[in-house]
């Protein structure tokens, strides 16, 4: 019987045979080390990485509270998990919502890190792992003052608009302290996971934080701004005279005058009582674009205010037409929040002051760490210059107030807007109120002197 020879196969086969092995083998490597390592926290970040979700479920969120400690936000054990409770939903937009599904916005977002207890470093992740330590946040305390919140949303009741109400303590400090925030249309973040989809779908957004991120016409609330600018730069006096104030001002087929004619003679000082515009139209001819610029640029009308809270807006187109700019029916829109900082200008020193949402954060023992948000200073005008326009606008009950309706867009629709400062003994305090298409200006003077009343 004949055997059959072994088969030997040939070096280069063997070698070819390794290669594709090796290859492989690479191949598998750089995979792990690419979805391991390098793509791990996109992995782990997915939203529907269960394992994510399971560690996001079990942290030990801290809860937000106002300035006088009462609960805004708190996390509460339900069944196998914990879920986010607001018991004061008036709070709205400032506290914003957290969700395992849909993210987080507001006080929730802005304080994530510190509400969530993330650690500072690898290490102490590392340890806190070994230890088997479950991860749990700290408290924040907000500046903000719920019995203040209710009266602006209660007067915010049937509007779509938004309601500021700032307090610039007297300490040097320069910070302007979020008492009020409300923006309606809103949302009840107990509700947010079932009404999301609606909710963002809305034609009226109430999603939206009007106060932070709603853009607006300005209007003729330009005019302290920019007259405290021109007095500040030596162009004007506010009791220089000016010719034919009451003269029409034609937008988009509108005729704008003053509110009601003047004195003859007028002055500056007129002009601001009564609201001119066409004055204001000959004076951004002597500014020019680049002063106009200058100016709401030194007003901080020209970016998004530094915050804890989202203030992001598209920026707005370079100015065209200083006269049209000059009356607020340009380029630049404003949210209340500019504003209500622009007019804390004019109620100090002059400076445009840092605003914050924060007061103070939990450390052990159950003492308050004061918070402080940094951000750059900015000088608007001399103090002189704020004193003067601020002692011209009109007063009542001690309020200096300026309270325009704005033309809002080519179809002749109007907000109302009502701006208020209130001296006081140890701060002052500004309320900002717009209300969309809104043709009268009782209503938003009303909800403003309720907010400073308090």
């Amino acid at each position: 019987m004949n055997e059959i020879p072994p088969i030997t196969p040939d070096r280069e086969t063997i070698l070819n045979l390794a290669k594709v092995l090796l290859g492989a083998f690479l191949l598998v490597g750089a995979s792990l080390l690419f979805w391991g390592v390098v793509r791990s926290g996109a992995l782990l970040a997915r939203d529907d990485n269960p394992r994510r979700l399971e560690a996001e479920a079990r942290i030990q969120r801290g809860s937000i509270l106002d300035s006088q400690e009462r609960v805004l936000a708190i996390s509460e054990e339900s069944g196998d998990r914990r879920i986010r409770v607001y018991p004061l939903p008036a709070a709205g937009h400032l506290v914003g919502y957290y969700s395992i599904l849909h993210g987080t916005s507001g006080a929730e977002a802005g304080f994530d890190e510190i509400l969530r207890g993330d650690s500072p470093g690898y290490w102490a992740e590392w340890l806190r792992g070994i230890l088997h330590e479950p991860q749990a946040g700290r408290d924040v305390k907000l500046a903000l003052d719920y019995a203040a919140q209710e009266t602006a949303v209660e007067a915010l009741s049937g509007s779509h608009g938004g309601a500021l109400l700032l307090e610039i303590p007297r300490d040097g400090t320069n910070h302007a302290l979020v008492r009020a925030m409300a923006s309606l249309p809103g949302f009840d973040a107990n509700e947010l996971d079932a009404q999301f989809e609606e909710l963002g779908q809305s034609a009226v957004a109430p999603l939206l934080n009007r106060v932070t991120q709603g853009q607006y016409q300005p209007g003729l609330l330009l005019q302290p701004l920019i007259l405290a600018s021109s007095i500040d730069q030596g162009i004007v006096s506010l009791s220089d005279t000016v010719e034919d104030p009451n003269r029409p001002v034609t937008i988009n087929g509108t005729d704008l005058r003053c509110i009601s004619p003047p004195p003859d003679p007028a002055t500056w000082a007129d002009v601001l009582l009564y609201r001119c515009p066409a004055p204001m139209q000959d004076l951004a001819e002597r500014l020019g674009t680049a002063g106009l610029d200058r100016a709401f640029s030194n007003f901080g009308l020209d970016r998004d205010p530094v915050l804890e809270i989202d203030t992001r807006t598209p920026g707005d187109q370079h100015l065209q037409d200083p006269r049209t700019a000059a009356i607020g029916q340009e380029n630049l829109s404003v949210t209340p929040l500019q504003v209500g900082l622009a007019m804390a200008a004019l109620a100090g020193s002059g400076m445009l002051p840092q605003a914050q949402t924060g007061e103070a954060i939990a450390v052990v023992g159950g003492e308050w760490d004061s918070w402080t948000l940094e951000g750059p200073l900015t000088r608007a005008v001399d103090a002189a210059a704020a004193r003067a326009v601020r002692r011209a606008l009109p007063q009542e009950n001690g309020i200096y107030e300026f309270d325009p309706v704005v033309l809002s867009g080519p179809q002749g629709s109007r907000n109302a807007w009502y701006v208020g400062i209130l001296p006081g003994q140890g701060a002052d305090y500004v309320a900002v109120v717009v209300l969309e298409n809104e043709n009268a200006p009782e209503a938003a003077q009303a909800a403003g002197r309720a907010l400073l009343q308090r």
